[in-house]
Parts: C-alpha cells; sequence; structure tokens
C-alpha cells in the first residue's frame, strides 16, 4: 500500500518525454496531403472510371454477341432462302433454255416452209408462164385444129416421117401441158398444207415467246429473291463484324488506357512509399535525439530528486530534534511553530482496527506502483492505516472544518480535504486519499468525527488502505505529532 508524492520536475520531464514520442509517431504521416497524394487520388478516380467503361463496353459485347446468336439463328432460314432461290433461277434458266431451244427450232421450221413456200411460188409461177405459152403458140397456130391438122397430116399419105415428127411434137407439148398443170394442182395442195403448218408454227411461236416471257420474268423474280436472300446473309454477316469489330476496338483501346493508368499508379506508389520510409527514418531519427534527451533529462530529475529527498530526510531529523527539545522544556507556554497533541487535538481519522502500515518520510517506491521520479523512492507525505485488506470502513474528520475538495483527483483517487483554518497561528489542512466513495461535499462544514467518505483503494494504490496527511502552512509535516 503505498501513496507517491510526484516531483513537479519529474512530472515535467516525464510528461514532455511522452509528447515527445507520441508526438514523433504521429511525424510518420504528413498532416496535409501533398502532390503525390492528390495525383494517386486522381489516378485512382481515372482507373475506376475506365474500369467502369470497361463493364460498360463488356456489357455492350455481351448484348452484341447475343445479337450475333439471334443473326446466327436466323442465318440457317436465310441460307435455306437463298438455296432455294438459286434451284428457282436455275430451274428458270432451265426453261427459258428449252423453250429458247424449242422457239429456234420452230423459227427455223418456219423459216424452211417459208423457203419452201417460195420456191415452189417461183417454180408455180414458171409454169403458169410455160402454160400461158404453149396456150399462147397454141392460138397463133390455130388453136386446137392445129393438133387435127397434125392428124389430118398423118392420115394425108405424106411422108411418113414427117408425120411422125408431128405427132411426137404435138405428144410432148400435151405431155408438158399436162404435167405442168399437174405440178400446179399439187403446188397449191402443198401451199395449203404449208400454210395450215406455217399458221401452226406461228401459233407455236407465239405460245413458245409467250411461255418464254413468263420464265424470263420467273426468272428475274427468283434471281431478285436470291440476290435478296444473299443481301440479308451479307448485311447480317457485315453487321455482326461491324459491330463485334468496333466493340473490340473500344475495349482494347479502354484496356490500353486502364494498362496505363495502372502503371502509373504503380509508379506513384513505389513514390509514395519511398517518401514514407524517408518519413519514418527521419521520424526515427528524431525519436532517437528525444529519447537521449529525456533521458539525460530524466536522470537530471533522478539527481535532483535524491538530493531534495535527502535535504528532506535531514529537516525531518533536524524537525524531530527541535521537537524534541521543545518537548523537553518545563515551560507551559507551548511556541507558535511547534506541533504537540495537545496543541492540534486532531483524532485518529481510522477505524480502531487500522494499524498504520507506512510511516512518513522516505521510502523505496513499493512493488506495483510507478516509480515516477525514477529515484527509486521518493518522501512519503502521510501515514497508511491497513484494515485486513478490508474497504467501506468508515473515515472521519480529524477536526472540524470546512470541504474545500471532494471527488477525482488523479493518483489520489477519490479525496476528501478539509481547511480547517487556522489553527494555534497555523494553517492546517488534511487530506484523506484513495477512498472507495466520499461522503461529503465541497463548501460543505463538517464536525470532528463526522463520517466524510469509506476506505478504498483508488488512484495509485496496492491495496485497501487510508492515506491520511497534515499540510501545514502549505507543507506536509507528520501526521503523528498532531494527533492524540
Amino acid at each position: 500500500m503505498s501513496e507517491t508524492t510526484r516531483h513537479p520536475l519529474a512530472r515535467a520531464v516525464l510528461t514532455g518525454a511522452l509528447v515527445s514520442v507520441f508526438g514523433l509517431g504521429l511525424g510518420i504521416t504528413p498532416v496535409h496531403a501533398d502532390k503525390l497524394d492528390d495525383k494517386k487520388d486522381q489516378i485512382e478516380q481515372q482507373i475506376q472510371g475506365s474500369e467502369e467503361d470497361l463493364e460498360d463496353l463488356n456489357s455492350t459485347l455481351a448484348a452484341a454477341a447475343k445479337k450475333l446468336k439471334e443473326y446466327q439463328d436466323k442465318l440457317p432460314a436465310a441460307q435455306q432462302r437463298l438455296a432455294a432461290a438459286e434451284a428457282a433461277v436455275t430451274t428458270a434458266r432451265s426453261k427459258v433454255e428449252a423453250l429458247q431451244a424449242r422457239l429456234s427450232e420452230a423459227q427455223a421450221s418456219r423459216t424452211e416452209l417459208s423457203e419452201a413456200r417460195a420456191k415452189r411460188a417461183q417454180r408455180g409461177t414458171d409454169a403458169q408462164a410455160m402454160v400461158g405459152q404453149i396456150a399462147a403458140n397454141a392460138y397463133r397456130t390455130g388453136g386446137a385444129s392445129s393438133v387435127s391438122g397434125n392428124l389430118d397430116v398423118l392420115f394425108s399419105g405424106e411422108d411418113p416421117q414427117v408425120v411422125a415428127g408431128s405427132l411426137e411434137i404435138a405428144s410432148r407439148v400435151m405431155q408438158a401441158q399436162n404435167k405442168t398443170i399437174g405440178t400446179l394442182r399439187e403446188q397449191q395442195a402443198q401451199d395449203a398444207n404449208d400454210a395450215a403448218r406455217l399458221k401452226a408454227v406461228e401459233e407455236q411461236i407465239a405460245d413458245l415467246k409467250s411461255q418464254a416471257e413468263q420464265a424470263l420474268a420467273q426468272q428475274k423474280s427468283a434471281r431478285d429473291t436470291a440476290q435478296a436472300a444473299k443481301d440479308e446473309v451479307d448485311k447480317i454477316l457485315a453487321d455482326t463484324a461491324s459491330a463485334q469489330g468496333t466493340l473490340k476496338d473500344q475495349i482494347a483501346d479502354v484496356q490500353g488506357k486502364l494498362e496505363q493508368q495502372k502503371k502509373d499508379q504503380a509508379d506513384v506508389n513505389a513514390q509514395i512509399k519511398e517518401r514514407q520510409e524517408r518519413l519514418k527514418r527521419e521520424a526515427e531519427a528524431r525519436a532517437k535525439k528525444a529519447a537521449a534527451e529525456a533521458a539525460a533529462k530524466r536522470k537530471a530529475a533522478q539527481a535532483a530528486a535524491k538530493k531534495k529527498a535527502a535535504n528532506a530526510a535531514k529537516l525531518a531529523a533536524e524537525a524531530d530534534a527541535a521537537e524534541t527539545n521543545a518537548s523537553a522544556a518545563k515551560d507551559d507556554a507551548t511556541p507558535s511553530g511547534s506541533y504537540n497533541e495537545s496543541s492540534w487535538g486532531l483524532i485518529v481519522p481510522a477505524d480502531p482496527a487500522g494499524y498504520i502500515t507506512s510511516g512518513y518520510g522516505w521510502r523505496p517506491t513499493p512493488a506495483g506502483t510507478i516509480d515516477y521520479g525514477g529515484a527509486g523512492g521518493y518522501v512519503h507525505a502521510g501515514l497508511d492505516w491497513g484494515f485486513g485488506g478490508r474497504c467501506g470502513l468508515p473515515i472521519k474528520a480529524a477536526a472540524a472544518g470546512t470541504v474545500e475538495w471532494a471527488g477525482w483527483k488523479g493518483t489520489h483517487g477519490q479525496i476528501v480535504s478539509i481547511d480547517h483554518k487556522i489553527t494555534k497561528g497555523h494553517a492546517l489542512t488534511t487530506n484523506y486519499n484513495h477512498m472507495s466513495r466520499v461522503a461529503v461535499r465541497v463548501g460543505q462544514k463538517v464536525k470532528q468525527g463526522q463520517v466524510i467518505g469509506y476506505v478504498g483503494t483508488t488512484g495509485n494504490s496496492t491495496g485497501c488502505h487510508l492515506h491520511f496527511e497534515t499540510v501545514v502552512d502549505g507543507s506536509t509535516v507528520n501526521p503523528a505529532r498532531l494527533l492524540h
């Protein structure tokens, strides 16, 4: 159980060292972002934008792929239409070729018939001219009487050779005339037959031309349909290829930008890392320097604390000697500077079951408490009462007075301070530390023996106890001198 009295210089040195150390720790990261940080933020925003663009393009590419799938699903039907149209073109072309062949044959037949008729017509004209010539000659020689005249010559008894020659001539003339007339009749019959054939051929030609025109129209329609089907297939393939090519180009462009941005990001991060390492090295150097300075100050404070403790021990010894001498005097008048129980009248503030565990004066720092001065000990400024480790026992006012502090006070824990005003010409204050709970308030008037709080172990304490101090004219004195 203990109470530590902090030396102001030691506390200041410790606080300064802590501030220096923690302050140096904060120095690793700059308070304000520099240009590298701004550039890093800018690149990160650019990367985020590029990644969003890439995501959008990938979504668009997926949509295009879906559209391509739809086109590809339509492609077999379009190809079937194209194949059907091409087959129709082939059929129509074959039909046109067949009709054109038949038309050529019919036209050749027509030409042949026309030429035959022309030849027959010429022969008929020649035959008619011959018959006319025979008739004309007969007319000039007496017509039919020339024949009978020839018969008269035959039977007149003239020269038989002359008669025979005349008969032969007459017979040949009759044969020629009859042959010519027969030929004309045959030609007329053939002409009538050829005219009928030619009419049929002309009708066939007209029909074939009509069929050929229809076949050509069908061929043109089939060709147009096939071309439309082919154009549709070509357009589907071209559109999808163009869309995919454009998207892939855009994706490649964005990926290139993203790659460059990530490279820039890596460069900036490397620069920031180098800067942080440099700041860390500088901070560590400052920390080492501050630690060395703090160690030097702490060493000086320890020396000062030891010196002060030695002076305090010397003063305490001198005070004890003076008090002993003063008590031995038989003079009934008590000097104003002496502190004996008859003049101060303080009562023990602790329960009678308590016992003193630590006296007033220099002592080593107890285990479990903080050695603030670093000297390994300090001046214990009061008396400690222990109660076998029990907390909660009542604490009483050693004398009547006014409460000037009631509550928490740093390492003292819960504390009550009572101002007893001027007693025997001296300002007197009593302090009751490490309470578990206070029972009075600031400004309250208390009587001697009144319960002001309860034993505890708050603050810098190692167990349940009461630390009691007496402060005379601003300095602590041994409470044992002022108690009954």
